[in-house]
């Protein structure tokens, strides 16, 4: 800060410096001089300037013109607006800044997750690979799991002949997995529901081939069995997502089958309840 106010006092006049500039300097090693103290000296400087150059035009003019009256009045306050700019913007820098406290609103609590849904067991009555969706881990509360049973609808694991086999079509490579090794990899699933609308009477079985892609998406291959149930069972198998499947380190398209059972007894007898 002493520097700054040294600075600044080297704008007053010749007359002024001679005369005061060594009690100046004596002061200021004296004291501890302030921002205020900055802007006083500054003051001061503006009023003897102004006060200098308004005696000095008066003495001169009567012998100039108009104009060589205004040229260094002009000049004097420019120079002195573009000094004290200069000081304030260092000064400033003296300042610390206030620290913003920003105040976030809480998330709202997660939407919990539906039911899980599981397969009807009684569809298949001597399956020893009942295929359904509950859940691999406990709720995080301990709390018991609600379950949605689909009534009268059952998906079997098929024994595969060809299991391990590889297909090619092109430039593709197919792999065959039994769906109970894909189980793992599931990341959603949807069950297929009782075909409403139909007058057919007792168990009806239909077979899915279905192609898992690189992306973990499902592609219904092809289907066997009555129209109304295939189409609900595709609808649904359609709608699975499987994380992408590797092979030997690099990603791998898998095929698998399923049996896909429609009981009109126990489905009936559900929408009863």
């Amino acid at each position: 800060m002493r520097t700054l106010i040294r600075w600044v006092a080297r704008l007053y006049p010749a007359t002024w410096r001679n005369r005061y500039a060594a009690e100046f300097d004596a002061l200021l090693d004296y004291i501890s001089p302030s921002l205020g103290d900055l802007c006083d000296v500054l003051g001061d400087v503006l009023r003897v300037r102004a006060t200098s150059s308004i005696v000095d035009a008066c003495l001169v003019s009567a012998a100039v013109s108009p104009m060589t009256f205004r040229l260094p009045v002009v000049v004097s306050l420019t120079v002195h607006a573009l000094m004290i700019t200069l000081v304030l913007l260092a000064a400033l820098g003296y300042v610390t800044p206030m620290p913003l406290h920003v105040v976030v609103a809480p998330l709202p609590p997660p939407t919990p997750d539906p039911p899980p849904q599981v397969t009807d067991a009684r569809v298949f009555p001597n399956a020893l690979t009942l295929y359904s969706s509950l859940p691999l881990r406990m709720s995080p509360q301990g709390d018991a799991l609600g379950l949605y049973v689909t009534d009268g609808v059952g998906i079997n694991f098929l024994s595969l002949p060809d299991i391990g086999a590889t297909y090619r079509q092109g430039n593709a490579e197919w792999r065959v997995w039994p769906g109970h090794a894909l189980e793992g990899f599931i990341v959603q699933r949807v069950l297929p529901e009782y075909p409403r609308g139909t007058n057919t009477r007792g168990a009806v079985s239909l077979f899915v081939e279905y192609l898992i892609t690189r992306d973990g998406f499902v592609k219904v291959l092809r289907t066997s069995g009555p129209t109304p149930f295939t189409s609900a069972a595709q609808s649904a198998i359609e709608r699975w997502v499987y994380r992408p499947l590797e092979y030997e380190n690099r990603r791998c398209e898998v095929i698998s089958r399923v049996e896909v059972r429609f009981d009109s007894e126990f489905a009936q007898s559900g929408m009863q309840r």
